[in-house]
């Protein structure tokens, strides 16, 4: 009897290990199914700042072997009380198969502007492989604990490195 109770027992806990792998795993997949269908480059936000995509790119440095993802976000305050309070903003960037590569924010954050106002993001990096990135950004409060705005997804590739001849085009020719 002692025995079978020990039994049951492990298999009541492979059972509970197993129950909250699958319930982490569904959790998941739910957020990658949320996050996949968010709009690209303009949201609606409903929590205080609505953030929408400006000019950004990912371009090859040409003072140093690595790539860097610039992106400028365009804000407007709705909520009267972030007016002129300290907020963060965060820019998670991902490879093409969806991995984590850096996430990027202010260290002390900025001050909203009452009228709204362009935040800029850089990044770099070192692995030249990358010929394209997605980053998602979100602003939040000061602590970077909760978010304040829309979520917003800008998918990017990587741009070419100008040569001199396209730089200077066709050169005339000065021939007598």
């Amino acid at each position: 009897m002692l025995i079978n109770l020990i039994s049951l027992n492990k298999q009541v806990t492979k059972l509970s290990s197993f129950m909250v792998m699958l319930g982490l795993g569904l959790f998941m997949v739910g957020l990658n199914v949320i996050s996949a269908s968010a709009p690209s480059a303009t949201a609606q936000g409903t929590q205080g700042i609505t953030i929408t995509a400006g000019n950004s790119s990912f371009y090859p440095l040409t003072n140093t072997d690595a790539n860097q993802v610039k992106v400028n976000i365009d804000y407007t305050v709705d909520d009267e009380s972030l007016q002129n309070q300290v907020i963060n903003a965060v820019m998670a960037v991902f490879s093409p198969n969806g991995t984590l590569l850096k996430t990027t924010s202010f260290p002390t954050g900025f001050t909203a502007q009452s009228d709204g106002g362009t935040q800029t993001f850089k990044t770099s990096f070192k692995d030249k492989s990358l010929t394209s990135i997605t980053a998602n950004v979100t602003f939040t409060d000061a602590t970077k604990s909760r978010s304040i705005s829309n979520v917003l997804t800008i998918n990017l590739d990587l741009e070419e490195t100008p040569t001199v001849g396209s730089l200077l085009g066709t050169r005339p020719s000065f021939q007598n």
